[in-house]
């Protein structure tokens, strides 16, 4: 299984473990499902240290249009965090997640170490 999800109502965080082979569909679903749970200002971790797959521009920007109709219609998203491994550190990933944060205008930071990308989401989380 590509994407595992697993909900901490008491943090208000949502961990989605990425690992391949994935998609951008999967990560709308996930999308789709942070709304359906009623968890979309939930602080996010994308833990995509499992994944050696790298999205392709199209699927970026339609990952990113997603997100900016979600916004649109459901008002800001929690905090996001992407935990990659050393080695993509300014890779296209990297670029791609930064890029997805300026056009959602949503919270989003990419980090090498999971405490720091936890105590991060821990002190930007946002209120219902």
């Amino acid at each position: 299984m590509p994407i595992v999800t697993t909900r901490d109502d008491e943090r208000r965080r949502i961990t989605v473990t990425v690992s391949d082979p994935w998609s951008a569909e999967d990560i709308a679903v996930s999308l789709e499902h942070q709304l359906t749970d009623r968890a979309w200002k939930y602080a996010t971790l994308y833990d995509v240290r499992g994944a050696s797959v790298i999205p392709t521009e199209p699927d970026v920007l339609w990952l990113v249009k997603q997100a900016q109709q979600h916004i649109a219609r459901h008002g800001a998203r929690g905090p996001v965090a992407v935990l990659i491994e050393a080695w993509v550190k300014g890779t296209q990933l990297q670029q791609y997640a930064e890029y997805a944060a300026a056009q959602s205008r949503m919270q989003l930071r990419v980090f090498l170490n999971e405490a720091e990308a936890k105590a991060w989401l821990e002190d930007a989380v946002i209120a219902d």
